[in-house]
């Protein structure tokens, strides 16, 4: 049997028995071509010639074969060549808010081998951990109001992993991403930059996570000019004031760095190019990318992978007023480059250009790094590929080593999707300085759906900016604003689960 572990206040422990009596109901996942397990096959299949329903729809039956004599049953549905491992997962969350609708406080989750997907037990796993969370300020404020299962066993049969081994690397991950949902799901004066900063410290204060925080003025503009302009409005606010959260993680041995930036924007008005027509709303989720880079690095504290990591995230309000940085404005960068304004709504790039550009210089002593940066950085991504997927950009470094495909792929085994974008010299060109003397122009005056491709261009711009397009570093740019969770769902901690899964961080 497992350790015991926890996550979001529950217990989370493995099970020898369907018949455990401390568990009060058993969540059996139905998927086409699985047989049922073995202590109920029986059972199971005579309800389903019963009631072909069975394998439409969640359904609780009677057993005295299982705990608490509810048998929950989930099904995935039919499955087409075009599905994939979330089908699984969506079963898993179904079946545990299914039991909870029962009458359950103690259920059991069936995991079992897919004949489909090898990391299908892990992803009903995950799943099932997510119905655990309970927002933030939900805990905080209203704990009351929110029910949410004791604790969660887990039975196993046939499954490939050891289940000590997937309880743990799981529940790891879901530290992570609750993490992540706790940064990302705030609202934005719960989660301004210096109390972000704080949820990060108190997290990972004490582990293996070395945390500093940058709040200085001073040193913000000196070494990130162009986020100390994003933030010269909200500074005025001292609330409101913006940060520089960087977080390293070393362990003993190690054969790769991931160097990450996050955008950490707590509320995105669009400046002085205001965000009007009522697109204001939920923009306090734009901070989802530097979240979930502070709940890898959470997963990171908890199994102590073989890869070093190093993260910058810029936590910054994007306010407006009459201190706010404007279109026409004319800047310069870390890199000493002269950057053109073209509009304040494009304040993601901004925050990030320089942070990136001081980790390509600490790059070059670091053991076979690979750049990222992460963020809810463009409508065009949502528009291009849909709800739930994240869009991947590599430099020219990266796609010789075809790297974003490579995430793709790791993504699709853990059912957080990525789709593959490409760089072209449009998306250079279009960033080039327009007037005498400029190097660069931040962005178009239209919105990114307007744009042609308005998710590759700011790929493109935070390369100039950080003197990426002439070096042989490898960087890779993931634009989440499809994947992070749009208000009301919660955040979804994207892309957490793809770069455990891609960089050895999980085994199972």
């Amino acid at each position: 049997m497992s350790e015991n572990l926890e996550v979001h206040g529950c217990g989370v422990r493995a099970a020898g028995e369907l018949a455990d009596a401390r568990c009060d109901a058993v969540v059996v996942l139905l998927e086409p071509g699985l047989p049922p397990p073995q202590a109920l096959e029986d059972f199971i299949v005579a309800a389903q010639a019963m009631d072909k329903g069975l394998d439409k729809e969640c359904a609780v039956l009677k057993c005295e074969r299982v705990s608490g004599q509810r048998l929950v049953l989930s099904p995935t549905g039919p499955l087409t060549d075009y599905d994939d491992v979330r089908s699984v997962g969506e079963a898993a969350a179904a079946g545990l808010r299914r039991a909870g609708e029962a009458g359950s406080r103690r259920p059991l989750l069936v995991l079992q081998q897919s004949p489909r997907w090898p990391r299908a037990p892990l992803v009903a796993l995950l799943a099932a951990l997510e119905t655990l969370y309970v927002p933030l300020q939900i805990r905080e404020t209203f704990p009351d109001s929110w029910r949410r299962p004791e604790a969660l066993a887990v039975y196993a049969e046939g499954v490939a992993a050891p289940l000590d081994r997937l309880l743990r690397e799981a529940v790891a991950l879901e530290a992570g991403r609750g993490l992540a949902r706790d940064i990302g799901g705030a609202d934005p004066e719960r989660a301004t930059p210096l109390r972000c900063a704080e949820l990060i410290r108190r997290a990972l204060g004490g582990g293996a996570v070395a945390v500093h925080v940058e709040e200085r003025r001073s040193h913000l503009e000196q070494h990130y000019p162009l986020l100390a302009a994003v933030s010269r409005c909200a500074d005025a606010v001292p609330r409101h004031r913006a940060c520089v959260v960087q977080l390293t993680y070393t362990p003993p041995q190690h054969a790769e760095t991931l160097l990450l930036v996050g955008k950490g924007v707590t509320y995105d008005t669009g400046g002085c190019d205001i965000k009007a027509g009522g697109v204001m709303a939920g923009m306090s989720r734009d901070k989802c990318g530097a979240a979930a880079i502070a709940g890898f690095l959470k997963t990171c504290d908890i199994l102590r992978p073989n890869v070093r990591v190093v993260a910058s995230l810029g936590f910054v309000r994007n306010s407006v007023g009459s201190e706010a940085y404007v279109s026409d404005e004319l800047l310069r960068s870390r890199t000493k480059l002269a950057v053109r304004v073209g509009n304040t709504d494009a304040e993601g790039r901004m925050v990030m250009a320089d942070l990136l550009a001081e980790l390509a210089e600490r790059s070059r002593s670091e053991l076979r790094p690979h750049l990222y940066t992460v963020a809810t950085l463009t409508g065009h991504a949502a528009r291009a590929y849909g709800a739930g997927y994240t869009a991947a950009v590599d430099n020219h470094a990266a796609r010789g080593a075809a790297h974003a495909h490579k995430l793709a792929a790791a993504g699709d085994d853990v059912g957080e999707p990525v789709e593959v974008s490409r760089l072209r010299r449009e998306d250079l060109r279009s960033h080039r300085g327009r007037a005498a003397g400029d190097a660069l122009h931040q962005a178009h005056s239209r919105p990114s759906v307007d744009t042609p491709r308005g998710h590759q261009g700011p790929a493109a711009f935070l390369l100039l900016a950080a003197g990426l397009d002439s070096q042989e570093l490898e960087y890779t740019h993931l634009d989440v604003a499809a994947s992070a969770g749009c208000f009301p769902d919660a955040p979804t901690a994207a892309p957490l689960l793809a770069l455990a899964a891609l960089h050895g961080v999980i085994s199972v």
